[in-house]
């Protein structure tokens, strides 16, 4: 089991397990635990979270990898 997330019974499923973080990581681009929020109904590319259940989090950094791509869109 990975450290930090606890298993739960998914209700309709058989034997499936969902895991779900105890605490927000930092984020390493930008030194603290302030990500940015989407959920399902939310455009890929938002800004700004609609207030749904999050599906996906992202950085808030406005730097940049190597190859030139910037982190908030990884």
């Amino acid at each position: 089991m990975v450290e930090g997330f606890t298993p739960a019974n998914v209700v309709g499923t058989s034997d499936a397990r969902v895991r779900f973080l105890r605490r927000i990581p930092i984020d390493p681009t930008t030194g603290n635990d302030d990500w940015g929020l989407r959920s399902y109904k939310d455009k890929p590319d938002s800004t700004s979270w609609g207030g749904e259940d999050v599906f996906d989090v992202y950085s808030k950094s406005n730097g940049e990898a190597l190859n030139g791509t910037k982190y908030k869109d990884w």
